[in-house]
């Protein structure tokens, strides 16, 4: 066999078997052990649920609470640290935030930012070194073009070209909003004025029956995003028909001319193919966070939490761990 029909073959592998980035399984926890000397100096209210938010930073995971337990007047947030996965740390009132569903420590600023919704308005905010809690970027929950009804901004996170993202959490449209904002040196933080906003495509029905009313319990949103490789973002959307979750992992190119991006699945978890907790059949709930962890044996890790609204008759908390892993991609 001569040269060039060597390379010819090898070329048309090449174009047909390409790798890929996808996620498997690996553990679920549900358990959660919550000390009674950490929790002693809280008010009796706070209970460990209604997670919204998750993030790994110095070898912990740091997850937030959308509100106190059960309250219809306290909307603050509480923070606890897991050092190992299932054990809580420490807990405490997350700086008088309320209603956050996002966090993210940024090393370049070295602050703590945060996404929030409430029922007025939306947004992303940060607390500076002196514990002042400041608005970025904010949105109306009753007139902005961009939110609807429980559907602000959920998501949170930095890339690696010293940019913030934030998006929208969901569109009766064909795409949805995803918000750069560039780091700005004089002020060491991330300038809103300088946006450039990028399209994301969409479908809000993803999961539902044509005939069914959308609101803000059911249909799709964009729940988390998180940096994958350059200019490239990992979208996670979850829908819910009004019976069931369906969660998904999406990876979005960012373009490097205009605004429309591109995205493709990488990842699925629905009762369809439900995964295997413990030797039980493993359901999605309501997921609504993710970060990733520390990598092991060459593969990165992803955590994925669930919100379980703090109704433990129905719901759980689900902490997962997904590991990334190369598949054979044919483009035939």
């Amino acid at each position: 066999m001569n040269k060039f029909l060597i390379l010819l073959l090898f070329s048309s592998f090449w174009a047909n078997a390409q790798t890929q980035k996808n996620f498997e399984f690996v553990k679920v926890d549900s358990s959660f052990n919550s000390p009674t000397d950490v929790f002693s100096s809280l008010p009796a209210e706070i209970k460990f649920g209604g997670i919204s938010g998750i993030e790994f930073y110095s070898n912990a995971l740091f997850l937030v609470s959308d509100r106190a337990f059960k309250s219809d007047t306290n909307q603050n947030s509480y923070l606890f640290k897991m050092d190992s996965v299932g054990k809580i740390s420490a807990a405490f009132k997350f700086f008088g935030v309320d209603n956050a569903e996002s966090i993210r420590f940024d090393n370049l600023s070295q602050k703590m930012f945060y996404a929030f919704e409430r029922e007025d308005s939306t947004g992303v905010g940060f607390i500076n070194e002196n514990n002042i809690l400041t608005n970025l970027a904010t949105f109306s929950m009753k007139n902005d073009a961009l939110t609807t009804e429980n559907r602000g901004i959920e998501s949170l996170c930095f890339d690696e070209n010293k940019n913030l993202w934030f998006a929208f959490e969901s569109s009766l449209s064909s795409s949805v909003s995803l918000i750069q904002c560039p780091y700005d040196t004089t002020t060491n933080s991330y300038d809103y004025k300088k946006k450039e906003v990028f399209q994301y495509p969409f479908d809000a029905r993803s999961c539902t029956k044509s005939e069914q009313v959308l609101n803000g319990n059911v249909g799709n949103g964009i729940t988390e995003i998180l940096p994958f490789d350059n200019n490239k973002l990992l979208v996670m959307e979850r829908c819910f028909d009004g019976s069931f979750i369906t969660m998904r992992l999406f990876v979005a190119s960012i373009p490097s001319t205009g605004s429309i991006i591109s995205k493709e699945q990488v990842f699925e978890f629905s009762i369809k193919n439900e995964l295997l907790g413990q030797g039980h059949a493993l359901r999605p709930d309501n997921m609504e966070g993710m970060c990733w962890g520390k990598d092991e044996d060459g593969h990165r890790i992803l955590y994925v939490i669930s919100d379980d609204n703090f109704n433990p008759k129905r719901q759980r908390t689900l902490l997962l761990k997904l590991k990334e892993i190369d598949v054979q991609k044919s483009n035939k």
